[in-house]
């Protein structure tokens, strides 16, 4: 695994993060997106208990809360839970912490964990155990974590070398993330006695997107962080067909592993 760096305290950007961000929209207009796209696979018409570990502003939970699905969305920033219930009460969101649930053992029926395990610096495999715990005997999972490739080199790159403007210094001082390997990840889910069924090389944003004449939206403030979210964050048609032969090589050019599998 390598470690990542930045200029800010992992837990202080998701507070500001949270904090700078509207509200998720109460459902995905798009299903083809990441995460919505693989939470299907698990999800689906399960009729049993969810658990969104590491929930954000709530975009999956209200998706499949609309939809009757019986949810529980699990988040450590007391900021981003705190909005999520001030704008919606009736959702089932707690302030949690991964390393430590309150939940009995086998207690839901499918769990997702979307860009949650990398954000851990020490203990992520502790953690990974304690959310299994939470999930019954053959229970379905949907968790992502980031890779270690090219696509995420050049990302942090890019945010390191914005950093550097702002902040005025040579070289970032705090764990932002971790990035892993897909046989690293597979080893740790199997020796917690997962077995994993399928892993997708994905993306929640194309790093095309970085470049502003390639988006679908050149200038941001015509549309909302929300609709970007729920929608995706698009390309124009250049920024599209580019896209399209950096994807002929998912494993160099993905900034997320979605892996599905089930307890046994």
């Amino acid at each position: 695994m390598r470690k990542m760096m930045r200029y800010e305290d992992n837990l202080k950007y998701w507070d500001r993060r949270w904090s700078e961000a509207e509200c998720d929209a109460d459902s995905f207009e798009n299903l083809d997106i990441y995460p919505i796209k693989y939470a299907e696979m698990v999800v689906g018409n399960n009729n049993g208990r969810v658990a969104e570990f590491g929930c954000g502003l709530g975009r999956v939970v209200k998706h499949y809360h609309a939809r009757g699905v019986e949810i529980t969305g699990i988040e450590r920033s007391e900021i981003a839970v705190q909005k999520i219930k001030e704008e919606s009460s009736d959702l089932k969101v707690l302030v949690g912490d991964v390393s430590k649930l309150s939940f009995p053992d086998g207690y839901f029926d499918t769990i997702l964990a979307f860009g949650l395990y990398h954000n851990i610096e020490d203990g992520m495999v502790d953690a990974i155990k304690e959310t299994l715990r939470c999930l019954k005997g053959s229970g379905g999972f949907c968790v992502s974590i980031r890779p270690d490739n090219l696509e995420m080199r050049l990302n942090e790159w890019y945010w390191n070398f914005k950093a550097r403007k702002k902040y005025g210094k040579s070289r970032p001082g705090y764990f932002h993330k971790w990035a892993v390997k897909e046989d690293e990840f597979r080893a740790i889910l199997k020796d917690l006695g997962c077995k994993i069924e399928k892993v997708f090389y994905a993306r929640n944003v194309s790093i095309l997107w970085r470049v502003p004449f390639l988006r679908k939206y050149r200038n941001l403030k015509n549309v909302s962080e929300k609709e970007l979210r729920s929608c995706g964050y698009q390309l124009n048609t250049v920024g599209e067909l580019l896209d399209r032969l950096l994807r002929l090589a998912p494993r160099s050019f993905s900034n997320v592993m979605v892996f599905i599998g089930k307890k046994l």
